[in-house]
């Protein structure tokens, strides 16, 4: 998980850090503080990701890729530049791997609408 803090009762600079980078993610400005715009920004993604969580994302991408692909992503939903939720998978072929190589075969972006995207470079 990115956003990855223990839990002690202090908001310290760990802390301060971790919601820095949650805004920056989330186009807000990033001052460490948690005032209501990131907890709106915080709640939007936790909904966002029960309606459309990481399993519907593989399933899009196993229909779109085949079903001798691995996918693996770090289960943070991202927004594009037209505020479209998506999840960056890295896509690996079995077939490559069982042979020793890394399997890459590329970055994808998966929609919630089913579109499977390859990242470019």
């Amino acid at each position: 998980m990115k956003y990855n803090t223990s839990v002690d009762g202090i908001f310290g600079t760990r802390t301060q850090t971790v919601v820095k980078e949650f805004q920056t993610d989330h186009r807000l400005s990033p001052d460490g503080i948690v005032g209501p715009l990131t907890w709106a920004a915080l709640d939007e993604n936790k909904v966002e990701r029960k309606q459309f969580p990481v399993s519907t994302a593989i399933a899009f991408g196993k229909k779109e890729l085949g079903d001798n692909i691995v996918f693996s992503t770090d289960d943070r939903l991202r927004k594009d530049n037209n505020d479209k939720a998506y999840y960056r998978f890295v896509a690996k072929n079995k077939d490559w791997m069982d042979q020793g190589g890394s399997g890459t075969i590329g970055w994808y972006h998966i929609y919630k609408s089913g579109d499977v995207i390859e990242e470019s470079n």
